[in-house]
């Protein structure tokens, strides 16, 4: 698997691809954090959404970073379709994980929060942070060529359902009560946001409850993914 990661690591960076969404994030996070004080949770709310959005992109670019003939000998060296894209997966996550660093110790270090930030709310955003990041590389793995060939189909599907997930408090709001529990399908990012709004008043239930949902989904979702995969046994023979 390190092997396997190491050479999705190489491609990725000779592809260029890794370009766009790490300096989009980091400039994005200097650019918020460039007027001073900022409130620490509502402001880490705001980067551990955009790390989101970010980590999407991110696995929606890896997960086809290969043409199909060299994946198909990729996949000839790993030994199975399902061990290949779980090393995508898992690559893409990885890469976020420096971002989601940079995230929470960059205002912390420079001091561009209104006050001092305790251990618990480091330890706990940069946990957020990671926990959204596996969502979204989670939910784009699904936005592949594999299935969903157009790629300008897969690229307007998956922003309308990034876009869903971060709008799924506002949507739950409005739905009638009879059918407001659907929401529990939709991706579970609103939950930390919510937290990260009300931090002061919220539970530690709730608090480490929020990563559990996320991490949840999105390993359910993964599991799905390579499990449909191999049943459907979408290698690059049948592309």
């Amino acid at each position: 698997m390190l092997a396997l990661l190491s050479f999705l690591h190489t491609c990725f960076m000779r592809s260029y691809r890794y370009g766009p969404p790490t300096v989009v994030f980091i400039l994005g996070i200097v650019f918020v954090y460039s007027v001073v004080p900022n409130p620490v949770m509502d402001s880490y709310a705001f980067s551990t959404v955009f790390l989101f959005i970010v980590s999407a992109a991110l696995c929606y670019m890896v997960i086809d970073i290969e043409t199909p003939n060299q994946e198909a000998v990729t996949m000839l060296h790993s030994g199975s379709i399902r061990k290949l894209y779980l090393a995508k997966l898992l690559y893409s996550w990885l890469y976020s994980l420096p971002l989601a660093l940079v995230a929470v110790l960059y205002p912390a270090v420079l001091q561009r929060f209104d006050r001092n930030p305790s251990l618990e709310e480091l330890s706990l955003s940069f946990l957020y942070h990671v926990a959204s990041s596996w969502l979204g590389v989670a939910i784009a793995c699904w936005f592949g060529s594999k299935f969903v060939r157009a790629r300008v189909v897969s690229f307007i599907l998956l922003s309308v359902l990034v876009v869903v997930a971060i709008a799924a408090q506002g949507i739950e709001n409005l739905l009638p009560d009879g059918i407001k529990k659907a929401v529990v399908l939709l991706p579970p990012l609103h939950r930390t946001v919510q937290v990260f709004l009300n931090y002061e008043t919220a539970t530690m239930y709730h608090k480490l409850s929020a990563i559990g949902a996320s991490l949840l989904y999105g390993t359910i979702l993964s599991v799905l993914f390579l499990f449909v995969l191999h049943k459907r046994k979408l290698d690059s023979a049948q592309l």
